[in-house]
């Protein structure tokens, strides 16, 4: 990742809000074709099958979302991926994408986590190209069939969406937890304090953290979560340098932790993660 990139990424993150209310000015053609340059290299790269919709009265097709209110969304994407090879049951993703905060099967996990880390890049790809972007969940999507805009191979289901376009209104401010309360170095002196944080009192000391990982958790910090609940724990392993991001409990925990490693990713840059 090459530093001016790193920046232009750096200056999305900071201006990136959850915008639910568009205006009809229609999106450029050049930007559209950029979107979907970018859409088509998270496709390659992550076996996820994302597909994007433009100009349309109405992209979230009448459908109930899970959580806030929309309004002139004519622009969407739709991140579609395949449900767990080993799942038995009938359900599809939008059943058991631990909306109620219930643990879900690795598989489902690991999907919902590639969902976030493609779906976030993409998102900051928008913003850097001008355009206010949210994340939701479309209740019902596996059940349209004849009106849908996108397309569903085989055991694949539409996980999440991200509406995009021009803003109705600007974004609120961000609200987050201390980064003691999200972050500790494993063997590192701040360990036992961090790990006193992380139970409510936020007392660990971040200065003797390397300046690389302060950056990303900065940057993870910004990411989008569910109701702003950053349901995640980045763990540095002094030993090797190595890092453990997890899900903790929360709403759609493994989507909000994918977002946050691609932040993470995004502001440790140029220093190269290595994940464990």
């Amino acid at each position: 990742m090459t530093a001016d990139i790193m920046m232009s990424l750096l200056e999305a993150i900071d201006a990136r809000h959850a915008i639910r209310a568009y205006t009809d000015e229609p999106v450029a053609p050049d930007t559209l074709a950029a979107l979907q340059a970018e859409i088509d290299a998270c496709n390659a790269e992550s076996g996820l099958h994302i597909q994007m919709a433009a100009g349309l009265e109405d992209a979230f097709l009448g459908l109930k979302t899970h959580y806030g209110r929309f309004k002139g969304v004519h622009n969407a994407i739709a991140l579609v991926g395949r449900a767990p090879a080993d799942d038995t049951t009938d359900a599809t993703l939008q059943s058991f994408k631990d909306a109620d905060g219930s643990p879900v099967s690795p598989e489902a996990a690991a999907l919902q986590e590639r969902v976030g880390y493609y779906g976030e890049r993409l998102v900051l790809h928008a913003v850097r190209l001008g355009l206010d972007t949210s994340w939701a969940v479309l209740d019902g999507a596996e059940g349209v069939s004849d009106d849908a805009w996108w397309s569903l191979d085989d055991g694949e289901s539409v996980v999440w969406v991200i509406a995009f376009g021009h803003g109705a209104r600007p974004g609120g401010r961000r609200r987050s937890k201390p980064m003691a309360e999200l972050a500790c170095v494993e063997g590192g002196a701040s360990d036992a304090a961090a790990r006193d944080a992380s139970d409510g009192d936020a007392t660990a000391d971040t200065a003797d953290w390397p300046d690389w990982f302060v950056r990303g958790m900065e940057a993870a910090m910004a990411a989008p979560t569910s109701l702003s609940q950053q349901p995640f724990r980045f763990t540095l392993h002094a030993d090797d340098g190595s890092v453990t991001a997890e899900a903790l409990d929360g709403l759609f925990a493994h989507v909000g932790l994918g977002c946050a490693k691609y932040h993470f990713e995004v502001g440790a840059a140029p220093h190269e993660v290595v994940w464990r």
